[in-house]
């Protein structure tokens, strides 16, 4: 009896794991590098009666495809927009713009000067240290995961400062 409930068993597993196997066959896991990666996302905290905050982050695209963001938001904020700085007749001017584009094997750095993430409407006040998760949406349908790293003014103004190394790309 002992011996037919084993090989009972033992036919149970292995019909499971061969249906299991079969059914993940058919497609490469390769290295399973992400194709869309985030880095150094920040969200700075709202400055006194400041309405408004803004934060930084680079997208990297591994795959051979564009990749369009759409949307953003961060656990904890009413509101995430995505808006960029651009040059018109000798001023500066940042806009509300409705997608970036992430070219197949390159980067997007949200930073000062360019693209950037404004923050509004806390349901709490940030706290420098916190992390927040952060959703982008991307128009494909994909959403990425992360979280955002909650900073000082000044420990934005510190990393935004240009480099006095030279470094290659």
């Amino acid at each position: 009896m002992m011996k037919l409930c084993f090989s009972m068993a033992s036919a149970l597993m292995f019909s499971f794991f061969s249906s299991s196997l079969s059914a993940h066959s058919g497609h490469e896991h390769g290295t399973d590098v992400a194709e869309l990666e985030v880095s150094n996302a920040q969200v700075r905290e709202f400055l006194p009666a400041s309405k408004s905050s803004v934060g930084y982050l680079t997208i990297t695209n591994h795959s051979g495809n564009a990749a369009t963001l759409t949307k953003a938001s961060i656990d904890g904020l009413g509101r995430v927009e995505i808006h960029e700085h651009s040059h018109a007749n000798g001023m500066m001017k940042m806009q509300k713009v409705e997608s970036v584009v992430i070219k197949a094997h390159k980067s997007v750095s949200f930073q000062p000067g360019g693209y950037h993430l404004m923050v509004f409407e806390p349901q709490e006040p940030l706290k420098i240290g916190q992390e927040r998760k952060l959703t982008l949406y991307f128009s494909d349908g994909n959403r990425l995961f992360t979280n955002a790293q909650v900073v000082s003014l000044e420990a934005q103004a510190e990393q935004s400062k240009p480099s006095t190394q030279h470094s290659h790309h």
